[in-house]
């Protein structure tokens, strides 16, 4: 929900190139090393958001939609962990 209402602090990844990729519409995730930061809710939102199925992410303009959407998506996948919510494609 960080993401979503603090949509105008995070940069599309069409704002910074115009290269056709499949991964225009993701939100760019900073380079960064320390671990500090990548645990940082600005980091780790970014990269929970991209992970985001296309269909949860096509409505996060719309708030009260995004919430009811993301709720039924977690309801349907009991994940323990971030990294098993990360990992789900992988299996």
């Amino acid at each position: 929900m960080f993401v979503i209402k603090h949509k105008d602090i995070f940069t599309c990844n069409t704002e910074l190139h115009n290269i056709n990729t499949r991964h225009k519409l993701d939100l760019h995730v900073p380079s960064v090393n320390l671990t500090k930061v990548q645990k940082g809710v600005y980091y780790s939102g970014v990269t929970i958001f991209n992970a985001l199925p296309l269909g949860i992410e096509k409505v996060a303009h719309n708030t009260k939609k995004f919430k009811h959407e993301l709720k039924n998506f977690l309801l349907k996948n009991s994940f323990y962990s971030v990294e098993e919510y990360m990992n789900r494609d992988a299996t």
